[in-house]
């Protein structure tokens, strides 16, 4: 796992200093972003990358024969970043009630940014990583990245992710750490009282505040660094052989690739494995079901992906 690579808890130590206590609150209900490795962008609110689409290396020879012509043929790939952000209004005697508008929005800070951790890692997980594992195709036109645990209906998933700082990496843009934050706070009108504009307040009195922050996802090598198990419901589960391919897919290491499900989807679909061999004897006060890692690699639950999802076909 290269270096260049860091967790938005590593991120606010060494740059969104002003803010330490923002990433602790993105972060308390969405175990999988915190897991999530992020790199700078190369140009601030956009990304370039060469994504490799062919290459011809060295070759075996005779001691005077001419060595081969090398090559590598890439494609250069350019991703937008997105403003992960909202803005929240107070009437004016509301805010009076609550010690003032300053107060009232700091008061509701940590559950606006949970809510927004718990938004993003969903979208992280099911629109960047688990679609592009279910959606890429070899060159024989095979999804050989989805493995199917059987189920006919909706189902539970399993997804193997491994961080490369080029090719599976989220993105920041490093100029909004330049105050210390890792989200950039602004108060319209100088947070002078002014008329509210939302659906709820419009034409009423009051103070805003806003919320804002430049984030994007880069995902170049789906064959090598996301694949999924899905179909898994109550009654089918994935095999050991299909647990340990999936892993093999994605070049598995420790410390650079996990395993991502919901609660349920461990429950059923990994937990049997050591249920089935659990024997308890006299004095046992605990009887420990659950697995935490899978012939090394950390199993990351969430239940902000709990919830089946529609039948996906092989």
């Amino acid at each position: 796992m290269s270096c260049n690579m860091m967790t938005l808890h590593e991120i606010g130590l060494a740059w969104a200093k002003k803010q330490p206590g923002i990433i602790d609150d993105l972060t308390e209900d969405s175990p999988i972003l915190d897991m999530i490795k992020w790199k700078a962008a190369s140009h601030k609110m956009w990304n370039a990358a060469e994504k490799l689409v062919d290459i011809d290396g060295p070759g075996w020879t005779e001691p005077d024969a001419p060595l081969p012509m090398m090559q590598a043929s890439t494609d250069l790939v350019h991703i937008d970043l997105h403003v992960l952000g909202g803005q929240m209004e107070v009437t004016t005697q509301k805010a009076l009630k609550f010690g003032g508008p300053k107060k009232y929005f700091a008061d509701r800070q940590n559950w606006i940014l949970r809510h927004a951790g718990m938004t993003t890692e969903k979208q992280i997980v099911l629109q960047n990583m688990l679609k592009a594992a279910t959606t890429w195709k070899n060159k024989a036109g095979v999804k050989s990245n989805v493995y199917d645990a059987g189920g006919s209906g909706q189902g539970w998933f399993i997804l193997a992710c491994r961080f490369d700082d080029q090719v599976n990496v989220g993105l920041y843009d490093p100029d909004q750490f330049d105050s210390g934050r890792l989200l950039k706070i602004d108060f319209p009108y100088n947070g002078a009282e002014h008329v509210l504009h939302g659906s709820k307040y419009e034409g009423v009195l009051g103070y805003s505040i806003v919320y804002r922050g430049n984030f994007g996802y880069q995902l170049l090598d789906p064959e090598r660094t996301v694949a999924a198990i899905v179909n898994i419901d109550e009654t089918h589960k994935p095999s050991v052989t299909m647990i340990d391919d999936m892993l093999a897919q994605v070049r598995s290491q420790p410390g650079s690739t996990y395993l991502f499900c919901g609660p349920r989807a461990k429950i059923h679909g990994i937990n049997p494995y050591k249920t089935e061999n659990v024997q308890l004897v006299n004095g046992d006060t605990d009887a420990r079901t659950r697995i935490e890692t899978w012939n090394g690699i950390s199993i990351v639950t969430s239940h902000n992906i709990d919830d089946k999802i529609a039948h996906v076909a092989k």
